[in-house]
């Protein structure tokens, strides 16, 4: 029988830019900066887009008739 020897297996974060360490056993792929950030992006992407939807609910109902001063 072959002494098998441990593997310690040293886990990185996911994202290409970082490849940080990661602390043993951390549950996730990504590190807590990375998760941050892309939670972050999500947010801002979701402001954004109700912003527009309520824009648009808003031009419909009023059928255009508002219109900013110039």
């Amino acid at each position: 029988m072959k002494n098998k020897k441990e593997v310690t297996e040293v886990k990185v974060c996911k994202n290409k830019k970082c490849q940080k360490p990661l602390p043993k056993g951390y549950k996730h792929k990504y590190c807590e900066s990375c998760r941050n950030e892309w939670a972050y992006r999500i947010k801002q992407v979701i402001k954004v887009g109700a912003s527009t939807v309520v824009g648009v609910i808003i031009l419909i109902i009023t059928c255009g008739k508002i219109k900013p001063k110039k």
